[in-house]
């Protein structure tokens, strides 16, 4: 049994030894995607924050070197169009605001006029049978 479980090792060993290659491959791919979008978010942050707190010449320096990297780069303007697209969908989804006591109401005389309707055709039913 030994020498069956020893050649099973022998055997066994090239798959797992290539199956660890992918997984080291994969690994590093998806940790480098991982680190390029997050300097793209960092860098959006930075944007963000350059706004609220730091002195305005720094701001516009920080925004001229990110236009010009905008100019030069395709990559960058891609990722530069996905921050801020991602940053500004959960504010449109709720702009402009809708009034919740208007849909309110307006889901009441919905299901009123439905209701109104539904028993106006049960009644034509019942004096369709008391006619026949």
């Amino acid at each position: 049994m030994s020498a069956f479980r020893q050649s099973l090792k022998v055997v066994v060993f090239p798959f797992r030894a290539a199956w660890f290659v992918v997984l080291s491959a994969n690994f590093i791919i998806a940790a480098a995607v991982g680190l390029f979008f997050a300097s793209f978010v960092a860098y959006g942050v930075v944007l963000v924050f350059s706004y609220a707190f730091l002195p305005a010449e720094w701001t516009r320096a920080l925004w001229q070197w990110a236009a010009d990297l905008y100019a030069h780069s395709t990559w960058f303007k891609a990722a530069t169009f996905t921050f801020f697209a991602l940053v500004f969908l959960p504010i449109l989804r709720f702009w402009p605001g809708r009034d919740p006591f208007a849909d309110a109401t307006r889901e009441r005389e919905m299901k009123r006029l439905n209701e109104d309707l539904i028993a106006a055709r049960q009644q034509e039913e019942l004096r369709a049978k008391l006619r026949a």
